[in-house]
């Protein structure tokens, strides 16, 4: 293995749209529940405060990088922030695809959770790669830049 990158991404795990909307719509209860509370002790400064961490929470959460996918000469890596690794051969890939990760944009974020028959990886994004390998095995990667990643995989392997 060399170490001439030919493509890199990096997957964030706050700018995910389901776990982004679910935190904002948690905040903004908190905010309006603080408005209209009434001075019954220090319930709607606590409303208030809960809402502001959550806020934060989710400001933060968009700088914190989930996982990254590098391709390089003859391998593809999917490394995540926790230093697990998966590495996809480039020889071992019979066929690649694009597709739409899930004709929902409400997706949980995961990393190398087998479901339906298939090794998912998401974090962001709508686009997917979608990659069957020799003995069976079919990787759904979702990707920001697929156009991009399964060009470099088809000239790799051809």
């Amino acid at each position: 293995m060399t170490s001439n990158i030919k493509f890199r991404e990096v997957q964030y795990l706050g700018r995910n749209m389901y776990g982004l909307s679910r935190r904002l719509i948690m905040a903004i209860f908190c905010y309006i529940a603080h408005f209209y509370s009434e001075e019954k002790g220090n319930i709607e400064g606590i409303f208030f405060l809960v809402g502001s961490i959550i806020a934060l929470v989710s400001f933060v959460l968009l700088f914190i990088p989930y996982y990254t996918i590098e391709l390089k000469e003859d391998v593809l890596l999917l490394k995540s922030f926790q230093k697990k690794e998966v590495s996809i051969p480039l020889n071992v890939i019979r066929k690649a695809d694009l597709g739409v990760y899930n004709r929902y944009h409400l997706n949980n974020p995961v990393f190398n959770v087998f479901n339906e028959n298939e090794f998912r990886f998401y974090a962001e994004g709508r686009k997917a790669l979608l990659l069957n390998l020799e003995g069976g095995n079919i990787f759904k990667i979702g990707v920001k830049k697929a156009d991009l990643l399964y060009s470099e995989i088809k000239k790799s392997i051809s």
